[in-house]
C-alpha cells in the first residue's frame, strides 16, 4: 500500500526517503537510529494522533525548525482494471501531513489542502484504520488489547484484516432482512386486505352482472311481449277486415237485390197504375152506357 515514507525535519530526521517493497519490510538499526520515529512518522501522516514520545504533535518537529513534513507515497495503480480509489487518477497519492512548531498543523492531498474526513473517507477506501491498534502495535498496546473485552477485541481484529465492513455488510444484511420481512408481513397483510377487498368487490360486481343481465333479459322478454301483442292485435285486425269485408259483400248484394226490387216495384206499380186508369176507365164506359140504357 505505502511505497515511500519521505521524512522532513521529522523527530532526528533532517531529510530521508524510505522506500517500501510489497511484503514484509524489515526496520534495522541500533538504538537512536530512527526506527521508531520512522514508524511514528507513518502514524501521523495517516491521522494518529497517538506518539509514544510527545504529548503533543508540535514536539515531533526537530530541533530548531519552524514545521516538518511526513509525506507517504500511497500505491494506487489499478487492480483488474480498478483503482483502490478511482476519484484519483494516477498511480501514486502523496498524502503528507504538515506540523508546525507553533502548534498547527494539517494534511495534504496530492500537494493540495484536505481536511481529516478527506484523509480518513480516502484511507477507508483502500481498507485502513490507522487508529486500530492492531495495526500499529506501540508501547503499552499489547496490555491496553488484552484489557478489552471479548466484543471489542473481536470488533478490533476483524477491523484490523479487513472483516469489519463484512460485518458491516451482514448486519445492514440482517437490518435490511428484517426491513424486508417486515414490509412482507405489512405487504401480506395489505395482500389479504386487497384480497377481502375484491372479494367483496367481485361479489358486487357478480351481483351487477346478474342484475344487468335480468334486465336486459327483462327487456327482451319485454319487447317479445309487446310483439307477442303486436301479433294477436295484427291477427284480429285481419280477422274483423275479413269480416268488414264480408259483410260490405253481403250490403253490396243487398243493394243489387233491393236495386232489383226496387225496379220491380216500379214496374209492378207502372202496372197497377195502368190497371187502374183502365178500371177507371172501363168504370166510366159501364155508367155511360147504364145513362144510355135508363
Amino acid at each position: 500500500m505505502i511505497r515511500e515514507v519521505i521524512l522532513e525535519n521529522f523527530m532526528s530526521y533532517e531529510y530521508a526517503r524510505v522506500p517500501l517493497k510489497p511484503g514484509v519490510n524489515l526496520v534495522c538499526g541500533p538504538n537512536g537510529a530512527g526506527k521508531s520515529s520512522l514508524l511514528l512518522g507513518i502514524c501521523v501522516a495517516l491521522g494518529e494522533s497517538y506518539t509514544e514520545r510527545s504529548r503533543r504533535l508540535s514536539d515531533l518537529v526537530r530541533w530548531g525548525e519552524e514545521a516538518g513534513r511526513v509525506t507517504l507515497v500511497i500505491d494506487n495503480s489499478p487492480v483488474d482494471g480498478v483503482r483502490p480509489v478511482p476519484s484519483i487518477d494516477r498511480d501514486t497519492i502523496l498524502l503528507t501531513r504538515v506540523l508546525r512548531s507553533d502548534g498547527r498543523y494539517w494534511f495534504e492531498l496530492n500537494n493540495r489542502y484536505a481536511t481529516k474526513a478527506e484523509v480518513v473517507e480516502l484511507l477507508s477506501k483502500i481498507g485502513f484504520n490507522p487508529d486500530n491498534m492492531l495495526v500499529v502495535m506501540h508501547q503499552n498496546m499489547p496490555e491496553r488489547f488484552a484489557a478489552l473485552p471479548p466484543h471489542e477485541k473481536l470488533r478490533v481484529v476483524e477491523q484490523a484484516v479487513g472483516f469489519d465492513s463484512y460485518r458491516r455488510d451482514v448486519l445492514e444484511a440482517m437490518e435490511r432482512l428484517r426491513g424486508v420481512m417486515s414490509e412482507e408481513e405489512e405487504l401480506s397483510r395489505l395482500l389479504r386486505s386487497a384480497k377481502e377487498t375484491l372479494d367483496y368487490w367481485r361479489e358486487k360486481y357478480e351481483r351487477w352482472r346478474e342484475k344487468v343481465r335480468l334486465r336486459s333479459r327483462l327487456e327482451f322478454l319485454q319487447r317479445e311481449l309487446a310483439w307477442a301483442r303486436v301479433y294477436e292485435l295484427e291477427t284480429v285486425c285481419s280477422e274483423l277486415r275479413a269480416e268488414v269485408d264480408r259483410l260490405e259483400g253481403e250490403m253490396e248484394e243487398t243493394s243489387r237485390k233491393m236495386e232489383e226490387e226496387r225496379v220491380a216495384v216500379s214496374a209492378i206499380r207502372e202496372v197497377l197504375s195502368n190497371m187502374r186508369s183502365s178500371f177507371l176507365s172501363g168504370l166510366d164506359r159501364m155508367a155511360k152506357l147504364e145513362r144510355r140504357v135508363g
